[in-house]
């Protein structure tokens, strides 16, 4: 269930993403590239970890499912929420509670983290379980998708000044609109590649589970000609 779970958006979001590049719309595929990651480490994460990621997970699910029955934001004087009149009231299941009680600090605020692992940690946990190259496959991704993608989502000025291609070194930056096409198709064909690395990452674990050794020698097949391809390029 959980990896059909991930699975699914990582083809969902990689089509989509092939429709952006082809507008050459760069931030808009960063964004879409760091969905993908996301997705895949932790479908790695949980074949990493087993039934107790899953159970963590859907406790995780569960939990935020019924706090989204009431919800509400303060700030000074700015109040929004939408809620069901008495639900703080209502009877809840133990395993409910319990859900609650685990993703809840001790002064009373939601933790937001599912897993209380960050991305490095994952991406050691998975190495150690599937292998150099799936671990250096993650590295890669992390190395040209996270970080710049990061600041796009969140909107920094690093990630405004990026996209133009001015935070390159002075010489090295766009003059005219030609050249920053040419920067943005550069950088879509950085993130296309690395999304066909977690894709192939993404099948890779699933095979190691629920072995497909047609598929697996087909996919094999297509990544050795991708990389020939590439270095001869």
């Amino acid at each position: 269930m959980s990896f059909s779970l991930m699975a699914g958006p990582v083809l969902d979001t990689s089509h989509s993403l092939l429709i952006l590049s082809g507008a050459n719309k760069m931030r808009d595929c960063y964004a879409l590239s760091r969905m993908i990651f996301d997705h895949v480490l932790n479908l790695g994460y949980f074949g990493v970890k087993g039934e107790d990621a899953v159970k963590k997970a859907l406790a995780h699910y569960h939990q935020k499912s019924f706090r989204d029955l009431d919800r509400k934001i303060e700030i000074k004087d700015l109040k929004f929420g939408i809620g069901l009149q008495g639900i703080d009231k209502a009877p809840i299941s133990d395993k409910l509670k319990e859900a609650l009680d685990y993703f809840t600090s001790n002064k009373g605020f939601e933790l937001r983290s599912w897993t209380g692992e960050n991305v490095f940690k994952k991406i050691e946990l998975i190495r150690d379980k599937y292998g150099q190259e799936i671990g250096m496959m993650l590295i890669i991704n992390l190395f040209f998708i996270y970080r710049h993608s990061s600041e796009i989502i969140h909107g920094t000025l690093f990630g405004g000044l990026f996209s133009r291609g001015m935070t390159k070194p002075e010489n090295e930056q766009p003059n005219d609109e030609n050249e920053l096409e040419v920067f943005h198709k550069t950088r879509i064909s950085f993130i296309l590649m690395c999304t066909i690395l977690l894709n192939y990452v993404m099948f890779e674990i699933i095979n190691f589970h629920f072995p497909r050794d047609k598929e697996s020698k087909e996919l094999a097949d297509l990544v050795k000609n991708f990389r020939i391809t590439l270095f001869d390029e």
